[in-house]
């Protein structure tokens, strides 16, 4: 019989390691919070016009990356690959132009038919930020201000990465970027790859998203998308770098930097570390003014940023404010043991009454009831679990009355009557 696995580039995350997600999601839901932005979820599935309008049909999730297929209606589907289109659908949809600029946060999984390597999951993890309706690049620069503090508070220090930015110009820069660029490589088409063959017809700009090494020689020589910005868009850019330098970013510029989604104009970044196998980004972001009227919106500007949740967790370093929201996710563990089968229904009842009190307590605890035939295999499960407490429930507390609650650290008991929940709440509580 095949052996059942996870499909590959998946994977099961364990208990520890879903802790520690839960408390960088609640650093980073505090965080937005602090910053103004609001909690929103869109469906994992989308139509798959939302991305084929957005995306780029030269970009790699386009081409080679996406999950997409046919449902029972002959429509077609797909898995959503990233964030940010499918919040542009939600902000049109729900009308939310009335009060601007609307700031969204949102959390949830991602899925590409990417090559499974370190950091990389065909379903992933995003923390992402959108600011729609703000033209000013004030928004840019506190974006990246923002995605610098949340990556220092989970303990990834300056040192670690680098955060490299460029101006992608508006469209009549790139117009005027296309043709030079075009005339370049057609002395050098045989060095191009296929791929970069096709993107020389379709999408110019992607060619600097190379990947090859000879190609990334000839770049060296080629015209720089920073000579042909417009006025505006060079203006904007140096408005940009400015407010980072003053607010102390530390960016650096990379004229060959762009985006694997066709939607962005003007700024754009990346967060790259070397420590993640090659030379890979863990957050990214920049501009999509004409996005939102692309996809069949009203014409308004917007900006975001998103943050790849396992690339991040795997630099994360231990740091106070993960450390505080970890005592949050760590719940204390109670085990209650009934001792005999035929004591588990009065057991049951007991045991709903103190996780009765418990959740009226707003405290963070698990209370775990089993049964078992005699008292030392409950106590052993209990040990197995990392209880705090045991609560005992077998024929002599039935007979009167009681409850045995037991210290597993410092192995002392103490019997407290049944009925007087708010007693056997506070031994626990007390840690006599």
């Amino acid at each position: 019989m095949k052996k059942l696995q996870p499909v590959r580039g998946t994977r099961d995350v364990l208990e520890e390691e879903f802790k520690d997600f839960q408390a960088h999601l609640m650093l980073w839901n505090t965080l937005t919070m602090h910053y103004g932005f609001n909690m929103v979820d869109t469906p994992i599935l989308e139509d798959s016009e939302v991305f084929k309008k957005t995306l780029g049909v030269t970009s790699d999730i386009i081409k080679k990356e996406t999950y997409t297929f046919k449902d029972r209606s002959n429509n077609e589907i797909t898995l959503r690959p990233e964030g940010t289109a499918p919040i542009i659908r939600f902000f049109i949809n729900n009308k939310l132009q009335k009060s601007l600029p609307q700031k969204f946060s949102y959390v949830g999984p991602m899925f590409r038919y990417d090559r499974p390597q370190k950091g990389r999951f065909r379903q992933f993890n995003q923390f992402g930020v959108e600011v729609i309706g703000e033209k000013d690049i004030a928004a840019d620069i506190e974006l990246i201000y923002f995605a610098r503090d949340f990556v220092n508070k989970v303990g990834i220090s300056d040192k670690s990465f680098k955060i490299y930015v460029n101006s992608l110009g508006d469209e009549v820069s790139r117009k005027k970027y296309t043709l030079e660029i075009q005339n370049f490589f057609q002395d050098h088409k045989r060095k191009l790859t296929s791929e970069s063959l096709e993107r020389l017809k379709k999408n110019p700009l992607r060619i600097l998203d190379t990947k090859n090494n000879e190609e990334k020689k000839l770049l060296i020589k080629a015209p720089k998308l920073k000579d042909f910005l417009s006025t505006e868009s060079s203006d904007i850019f140096e408005e940009f770098k400015e407010g980072c330098k003053q607010l102390n970013v530390p960016i650096v510029l990379n004229d060959n930097l762009v985006r694997g989604l066709d939607y962005y104009n003007n700024i754009c970044y990346e967060f790259v570390s070397n420590d993640i196998g090659a030379q890979d980004s863990f957050l990214a972001g920049g501009r999509y003014d004409g996005l939102i009227k692309k996809m069949g919106g009203p014409d308004y500007p917007g900006c975001g940023l998103a943050v790849g949740v396992e690339r991040l967790m795997m630099l994360s370093r231990t740091s106070n404010e993960i450390e505080n929201f970890k005592k949050f996710t760590a719940a204390d563990s109670y085990v209650a043991i009934a001792v005999g089968k035929e004591n588990k229904i009065k057991a049951i009842e007991i045991i709903s009454k103190i996780r009765e009190k418990i959740t009226s307590s707003s405290k963070l605890a698990s209370v775990d009831f089993i049964c078992r035939d005699n008292l030392s295999k409950g106590l052993r499960y209990a040990s197995e679990k990392k209880a705090a407490f045991a609560i005992i429930i077998g024929q002599e507390e039935i007979l009167n009355k009681e409850v045995t609650i037991k210290n597993l650290q410092k192995r002392t008991q103490k019997k407290v009557k049944s009925n007087n929940i708010a007693e056997i709440f506070n031994e626990i509580e007390d840690r006599y």
